[in-house]
């Protein structure tokens, strides 16, 4: 049987004692692994890793290197969250799964890390500009305030429009109940607007009403 490592991250402490965010990921990667005949060697989790320090991730890699196993994750973004991390993982020459996208080989891991990272400057780019323009006019920014509400507002309605392929591939198999969505998005691990979130019934709902 062939041989794989799982590899998790979870962004808070509270996180990873609550399973918040764990859960999506651990099934995911489980249920992968018992349909291609994977056995976990181990799986390892990493809470609130930062881009220099990542001992889970190595950890992940060195037992893959000396077994010859696989690392697989849930998603891309629990890989690395650049193109830079990204490239450096691929060059380890570990053979990497990503659950999400299990055909993507080291090239196309690649370009999916290059094209997220892009989508990510353009969010943070637009908000700043946003944020700087407020300012200029003489609007007291706060936490609480209308020009950060509407930042926010188009932010969750572009993460709405992204997510909306995945929806129309769900309605074709016949997934279209509100309870029914948030089972399969959880079931595949895919990301909630706020990251480490769980898809409830009422965040599907509101997530379609973004779309109309």
């Amino acid at each position: 049987m062939k041989q794989a490592v799982a590899y998790y991250r979870v962004s808070t402490t509270r996180q990873g004692r609550s399973g918040l965010g764990l859960e999506a990921q651990q099934k995911a990667v489980r249920d992968y692994c018992a349909l291609h005949e994977y056995a976990l060697l181990k799986e390892v989790t990493e809470v609130k890793s930062t881009r220099k320090r990542r001992v889970g991730l190595f950890e992940g890699l060195d037992l893959c290197r000396r077994h010859r196993a696989t690392l697989i994750v849930a998603r891309l973004d629990r890989l690395g969250r650049d193109v830079e991390q990204i490239a450096g993982i691929v060059k380890s020459k570990v053979d990497i799964i990503v659950t999400d996208n299990p055909h993507a080989n080291r090239f196309t891991i690649h370009i999916l890390a290059a094209v997220a990272e892009e989508q990510r400057q353009r969010i943070s780019e637009a908000t700043k500009a946003a944020l700087q323009a407020a300012k200029q006019r003489g609007v007291v920014l706060g936490k609480h305030g209308k020009v950060l509400s509407v930042v926010n507002r188009k932010a969750a309605q572009d993460f709405a429009h992204q997510l909306s392929p995945v929806l129309r591939r769900l309605e074709r198999r016949g997934i279209t109940s509100v309870r029914a969505i948030s089972k399969e998005l959880n079931r595949k691990g895919v990301p909630t607007f706020h990251e480490g979130g769980k898809w409830h019934p009422s965040t599907v709902h509101t997530l379609m009403n973004r779309l109309k």
